[in-house]
């Protein structure tokens, strides 16, 4: 997005509060999708699990139970891991 020239803001300063109103929706909007944009492309190698994806896999491994996988599901999910780090 770059910055209104000194074209737009006299046009804008033209407009009646409808207009205005119809002209920053419009702004608005498309802010919107260039960020949703942006967000999609950011995260477009990351993969989403669910917490019953994780259990089927953490179940599948040799050795692990269900009461050893929902304690590791539990803290990764409450507080023991915070964005990648440990707390």
């Amino acid at each position: 997005m770059k910055p209104i020239s000194f074209a737009q803001l006299k046009q804008i300063q033209k407009m009646s509060l409808n207009d205005f109103n119809r002209w920053l929706m419009e702004l608005c909007k498309a802010m919107y999708s260039d960020g949703f944009k942006e967000g999609e492309s950011e995260f477009d190698d990351c993969a989403i699990v669910t917490e019953e994806r994780l259990m089927e896999v953490m179940l599948s491994v040799k050795g692990i139970g269900r009461n050893r996988a929902e304690q590791v599901i539990n803290i990764l999910l409450n507080e023991e891991v915070v964005n990648g780090s440990e707390t």
